[in-house]
C-alpha cells in the first residue's frame, strides 16, 4: 500500500475493509436466499427464482441511486457511509428471522432491504475516494478497492454454499453469519476520517428519472463521460448475467448441483481481481479507458468459447481469463468517471452510472428468463447470445473511445513490431498536417506520439456511408471535395484537434494540396521512410519508420 502516499491512508484502509466485509455480506446473503428457495421449490424453479432474486436486489439501485448521489454531495460521506452500516446490521437481523422461518416473502424484502443501504452506500463509498487519495493515485485506489470486491465475492459465494454444506442446510445457523459480518463492517466504518459535507445546493426530486436525466445531460458536456457510463454499466450487465447463468450452466453442461454451479462463479471472481490489480499496475498514474476498450473484444471470444466448453478444466481457465478481462474491461472506466466530472457533481456522476449499471443487472435478470423460460435456450446458448452482444459493444466503444484506444494501441501493443522515430519537432498549436506515401501505418503510428490526433482519408465510395464513416470517432472519410475537406478541418479545429489529412500517391489528385492555400493557418508536410529491418517478433518483421515534418512551401 506504499501506492497511496497521503496523510489519509488509514482511512482508505478502513473504507476498503467496510466495502470488502459489505459485499461479501451481499453475496453471502443472496446466495443463501437462492439456495434456500430452491431447496424449498424444487430444482424446476431455479431459473425463477434466480431471476426473480437478481430483480428484487436490483430495484433499490434503480430507486435510490439518485437520492443518495444528492446526499453524499450535500453530506459528509463518512457519516453516510457510517449509517448505512447500521441499517446493513438491521437487515440482517430481519433476514435472519426470514430465513429461519422459511418465508419466501420475508427472504425477499430481507434481500430488497440489503440492497438499498447497498445503493445508498455506493456514490458516497466511491466518491470519497478523491477526498482520500492523491489525484493521479486514484486509479490504484479504484484497483485496489474493486480487487478487494471481487476477493470478498469470491468468499461470499464460497462461505454461501460452504455454510450451506457444513451446517447440513441449516439456513437460519448459516444466515447468523451474515450479522456477525454487518456488525464488522460497522465497527469498521467507524475508522474512516470524517470528511466535509458538499457544496451542492440540489435537492432530492421524487421524481428520480428526470433528475438522472439531467445527470447525464450536464455529463455531456464533459467529452466520453457518458460513454464511461455506459461502459461501466455494460460490465456489470455481463457480470450479474454471468453470475446468475453460471449456476443453470453447471448443471447443464457439467451436471453439477446448483452449489457446485455457485462454486463455478469464483474462478471468474478471482479472475476479476486479478485483473482489477493488473489494470491498476498498467494504468500507473493514469487513467486508461483504452485498455478497456482493448478489452472489450477478449470478453466477446471468451463467452464464446464458454458457450462451447463442456470440460470442467476449460471452464475454469476460461472463467478466470474472463474476469481478468472484465477487471481490465471495469477499472479505467469507475476512474474517469470519478476524475472526469466536477466536484459539486461527482456523487450525482456516480449515481447515475450506479442507476444504470443496475439497470443493467435488472436486464440481465430478465435475459435470464427470457433467454431459458420463453425462448428454451440452454445456458449454454445463453453465453454465446452474451458474446454477440458483447462484441457488437466492444466494437462501439472502440470507435468512439478510439481517441484514448488508438494511443494505447500503439504505446502498449504495436510499438512491438512496428515502431516510429521522428527526426524533427512537431508543431504546436492549431496546424494542418498533410501527410503523402502508400502506407497508413506510419498514421497510425502517429497517434503514439501527438494527442487528439484526427485522420482524414479521402475515399469517394466509404464517404457515402455515413453510418461506417462515423464509427472510429478519430477518423473520417471524405469525398475529394476541397470546401468539404476545408470545412471538416475548421470543424476539427475549433475542438482542439490534430488534423492529419492521408494522401495516398497513387490515387490521389496532388492538386488538392493547392486548395489548402487558402486555410489561415499552418501547414505542415509529413515525410516519411522506412529504416533497414529491426529484427522479428514473434513471426512479425519488425519495422521502424523515420519521419520529417517540414512546412508547407
Amino acid at each position: 500500500m506504499r501506492w497511496f502516499a497521503h496523510q489519509d491512508i488509514r482511512s482508505l484502509h478502513f473504507l476498503n475493509a467496510t466495502q470488502f466485509l459489505g459485499a461479501m455480506n451481499d453475496n453471502v446473503f443472496k446466495f443463501l436466499v437462492i439456495y434456500l428457495l430452491i431447496n424449498v421449490q424444487g430444482d424446476a424453479a431455479s431459473a425463477k427464482i434466480l431471476s426473480l432474486a437478481g430483480a428484487i436486489y436490483v430495484i433499490p439501485f434503480l430507486l435510490f441511486s439518485s437520492a443518495a448521489g444528492v446526499l453524499a454531495d450535500r453530506i459528509s460521506k463518512t457519516k453516510i457511509i457510517v449509517l448505512t452500516r447500521v441499517f446493513e446490521l438491521v437487515a440482517m437481523l430481519f433476514g435472519l428471522f426470514a430465513i429461519s422461518l422459511a418465508w419466501p416473502f420475508g427472504c425477499y424484502f430481507a434481500l430488497f432491504l440489503m440492497a438499498m443501504q447497498s445503493a445508498i452506500f455506493g456514490p458516497s463509498k466511491y466518491g470519497i475516494i478523491p477526498e482520500l487519495v492523491e489525484h493521479k493515485m486514484i486509479s490504484r485506489a479504484n484497483s485496489s478497492i474493486t480487487s478487494m470486491t471481487y476477493l470478498a465475492i469470491i468468499l461470499g459465494t464460497f462461505f454461501a454454499a460452504f455454510l450451506t454444506d457444513i451446517t447440513n442446510k441449516n439456513f437460519g445457523l448459516a444466515s447468523s453469519f451474515c450479522v456477525l459480518i454487518a456488525a464488522a463492517g460497522l465497527a469498521t466504518s467507524l475508522g474512516i476520517k470524517r470528511t466535509e459535507a458538499g457544496r451542492s445546493e440540489t435537492k432530492i426530486n421524487p421524481l428520480f428519472f428526470y433528475e438522472i436525466y439531467k445527470t447525464v445531460r450536464f455529463s455531456l458536456s464533459t467529452p466520453h463521460l457518458v460513454i464511461a457510463m455506459f461502459g461501466s454499466s455494460f460490465f456489470l450487465f455481463l457480470g450479474s448475467f454471468l453470475q446468475l447463468n453460471i449456476i443453470p450452466f453447471g448443471m447443464q453442461a457439467l451436471h453439477l448441483s446448483e452449489v457446485g454451479g455457485g462454486y463455478l462463479f469464483l474462478a471468474a471472481a478471482i479472475g476479476i481481481a486479478l485483473g482489477a490489480r493488473f489494470a491498476g499496475r498498467i494504468s500507473k498514474e493514469r487513467v486508461e479507458p483504452g485498455l478497456s476498450a482493448a478489452t472489450g473484444l477478449c470478453l466477446a471470444l471468451l463467452l464464446f468459447l464458454l458457450a462451447a466448453s463442456s470440460s470442467l478444466t476449460i471452464v475454469i481457465i476460461t472463467l478466470i481469463l474472463l474476469g481478468i478481462s472484465g477487471g481490465c474491461f471495469l477499472i479505467p472506466f469507475d476512474s474517469f468517471i470519478q476524475t472526469a466530472s466536477s466536484n459539486h457533481m461527482r456523487g450525482q456522476a456516480i449515481a447515475a452510472a450506479n442507476f444504470f449499471s443496475f439497470f443493467g443487472v435488472l436486464l440481465a435478470a430478465f435475459a435470464i428468463y427470457l433467454f431459458s423460460d420463453e425462448w428454451g435456450f440452454s445456458a449454454a446458448s445463453g453465453f454465446g447470445l452474451m458474446g454477440a452482444i458483447t462484441l457488437v459493444v466492444s466494437l462501439f466503444l472502440m470507435g468512439n473511445l478510439s481517441v484514448f484506444f488508438l494511443p494505447f494501441l500503439v504505446n502498449r501493443i504495436l510499438h512491438k513490431w512496428q515502431s516510429l522515430r521522428i527526426s524533427t519537432p512537431l508543431p504546436e498549436g492549431s496546424s494542418l498536417l498533410l501527410f503523402e506515401g502508400s502506407s497508413w501505418w506510419p498514421c497510425l503510428l502517429l497517434f503514439g506520439f501527438i494527442p487528439k490526433l484526427h485522420l482524414l482519408f479521402l475515399n469517394h465510395y466509404l464517404a457515402r456511408f455515413p453510418w461506417f464513416n462515423g464509427w472510429i470517432s478519430s477518423f473520417s472519410i471524405l469525398p475529394s471535395d476541397p470546401g468539404v475537406i476545408q470545412e471538416r478541418i475548421h470543424k476539427l479545429l475549433s475542438r482542439g484537434e490534430r488534423p492529419l489529412l492521408f494522401f495516398c500517391k497513387d490515387k490521389d489528385d496532388p492538386e488538392l494540396l493547392a486548395t489548402f492555400a487558402t486555410l489561415s493557418l499552418p501547414i505542415y508536410k509529413v515525410k516519411c521512410s522506412e529504416e533497414e529491418n529491426k529484427g522479428n517478433f514473434l513471426f512479425f518483421r519488425k519495422r521502424e519508420f523515420l519521419i520529417t515534418v517540414s512546412p508547407q512551401q
